[in-house]
């Protein structure tokens, strides 16, 4: 009995510190109610690095799953950001244009600098097929610093579907335990 609590108190240690990204994306799409989970492992935020067109810079990189429903497989997008970018003290919208039925672009001047849609597994850029492009959008950012990027993304399709895909992705190290005091340099010089 006394090995059954110290495993429950690591277990929900763990969860309490969000070791995964969280997430889900709901609405209504073509004609369906659909609620898919975000790919935990696969989305990342990545504070001063490449994303997925290679460019350096901050980035959310975002995964979910509607699990083969109409067909489609697994979707996301990159969002870069203003190197160095904050959100603190309230959410930050950022309007998603539809740029010549192409791709969605944000505001000018804003704290969002480009929106890289991409299917299957990051490796085409674009929209899925059964979808097709929205023909407009937004990014709400509710929080942005070293231990998480969160809000969520709202594409807009010509038909009246909405989706709504939410985000809460921590930082590399606060996954990994770093930033609650787990780390501890053994660089011993000696």
């Amino acid at each position: 009995m006394r090995v059954v609590i110290p495993i429950i108190a690591i277990a929900l240690l763990t969860s309490a510190c969000g070791t995964d990204a969280t997430g889900e994306c709901q609405g209504t799409l073509l004609g369906t109610r659909v609620k898919w989970p975000i790919d935990g492992e696969m989305s990342r935020w990545i504070r001063n690095g490449s994303g997925g067109n290679g460019q350096h810079g901050t980035w959310i990189d975002l995964s979910y799953d509607p699990k083969g429903t109409a067909g489609m497989t697994r979707f996301g997008v990159d969002i870069r950001l203003v190197n160095g970018a904050v959100v603190s003290g309230g959410p930050v919208t950022v309007a998603l244009s539809n740029e010549d039925g192409q791709r969605l672009v944000p505001a000018a001047d804003s704290l969002v600098v480009d929106w890289l849609a991409s299917v299957a597994t990051h490796s085409t850029t674009g929209f899925p097929e059964t979808t097709g492009m929205p023909v407009a959008g937004s990014v709400t950012l509710d929080a942005v610093n070293d231990d998480l990027a969160a809000g969520r993304f709202v594409y807009r399709y010509r038909d009246g579907s909405e989706l709504t895909c939410t985000f809460n992705v921590p930082s590399p190290e606060r996954a990994a335990g770093f930033l609650d005091g787990d780390y501890e340099d053994d660089d011993d010089d000696d």
